[in-house]
């Protein structure tokens, strides 16, 4: 049963979402708290795969959020999203629901593929039934094949 709810999100995001996610990956680093890998976030809707690695094996948590990425400026991008936060080894496997907005700024112009990310998250904790408000800092990469 936990294989397959995130085996039909998924195949959800593949047929619903295909020639809009293609292209670049991107990897972030959310300050000692999680890792990110993101598919190209220059189109409108893109993925973001997160484990939040502070956290022994046996207890690691997995983020699956997919963003609308909205206009970008010369300095910036802003996107948000919904996420479905896991624990694979937990038998509720389900732990919450995430509402991501991301705030992207590039400090370097000539260099793009570098950013600052900051995200604040609304989730809602299905294991403890409460609502919270999460937030992440980091650095972002985006490799090109250009």
């Amino acid at each position: 049963m936990k294989i397959n709810i995130i085996a039909l999100l998924i195949f959800i995001a593949g047929i619903l979402f295909p020639k809009q996610m293609l292209g670049q990956i991107s990897v972030t680093s959310y300050s000692i708290y999680a890792f990110g890998v993101n598919t190209n976030q220059d189109k409108k809707l893109n993925l973001e795969l997160k484990t939040f690695t502070n956290r022994t094996l046996d207890n690691l948590f997995f983020e699956l959020d997919g963003f609308y990425n909205f206009t970008p400026g010369p300095y910036h991008k802003i996107s948000i999203g919904l996420g479905v936060n896991v624990q694979p080894s937990n038998i509720d496997f389900l732990n919450a629901l995430t509402l991501p907005c991301n705030l992207q700024i590039y400090p370097l112009q000539d260099f793009k593929r570098l950013s600052l990310i900051f995200e604040l998250a609304p989730q809602y904790s299905v294991t403890l039934d409460e609502i919270s408000l999460r937030s992440l800092w980091g650095i972002r990469y985006r490799f090109e094949n250009k």
